[in-house]
């Protein structure tokens, strides 16, 4: 039963492979099943075995993005430093991930969509829902961990509230830099700051929520720094005119 299990695993991780190719190269819209079966080099009744519709596909491209998150998200845990710095290396790398994968973020951010998870299997919606479960956890356990700098008003609903504020915002800025939308007043700042600016909105949050540390602002971007130098070559949105 476990081989079984195995070779089902890796025959839809092949799958998944293949669609992220030809999604990119078409869209997801015009992703035709026949074409995938004939690019993965099976039927197409053997694809449907596997994913009985494009919204179920989907999804497990949207779950196999959050494995992927996952894996960016695990140095967090292994952060040499208090709790509240934790959840800031675990929130700049979640973005960071979506920054550096953003064909995964697009297909995260469709399969969120009540038009594709209502069409999507049960089963499958399930598991992706548990998956986002998974992340969301550990990012509310950090903030749990560091309540005592959070201030005495904090508690675990502030925190769900903080942990729900964060995750809108780190899954907003994403949004908008893949969008054409923000170009006509930034150009491509945005895209290219995302990280520092994100650096700015999260510094506020936790201060807001609490968080007395006079640095607060530095040290968020010294972790950013330390973490992803590459991101932090910095033109502020303020400066970009328009």
């Amino acid at each position: 039963m476990a081989v079984k299990q195995e070779k089902r695993q890796q025959r839809e991780k092949e799958i998944l492979d293949c669609a992220r190719t030809l999604i990119g190269q078409h869209g997801f819209f015009d992703l035709k099943m026949s074409d995938l079966a004939r690019a993965a080099g099976i039927s197409v009744g053997t694809l449907y075995v596997h994913f009985a519709s494009k919204e179920d596909l989907l999804l497990g491209l949207a779950m196999w993005a959050g494995a992927g998150r996952t894996a960016y998200l695990q140095t967090a845990r292994q952060h040499d430093g208090p709790a509240l710095e934790k959840f800031i290396v675990a929130s700049l790398l979640d973005i960071l991930f979506s920054i550096e994968n953003p064909d995964l973020f697009e297909m995260e951010y469709l399969a969120m969509s009540p038009s594709i998870w209502q069409r999507a299997t049960h089963g499958r919606h399930q598991d992706f829902l548990r998956k986002v479960s998974d992340a969301t956890r550990m990012f509310q356990e950090f903030l749990d961990q560091a309540a005592p700098v959070l201030g005495e008003n904090y508690s675990r609903d502030r925190g769900r509230t903080l942990n729900l504020g964060s995750w809108a915002l780190s899954f907003g800025m994403n949004a908008l830099a893949l969008s054409e939308i923000t170009d006509a007043h930034y150009g491509r700042l945005l895209r290219e700051n995302a990280l520092p600016t994100f650096c700015d909105g999260l510094t506020a949050m936790l201060v807001g929520a609490g968080w007395q540390a006079d640095t607060a602002h530095s040290v968020i971007y010294g972790l950013g720094q330390h973490y992803m130098p590459q991101h932090f070559a910095r033109v502020p949105l303020a400066d970009a005119g328009g």
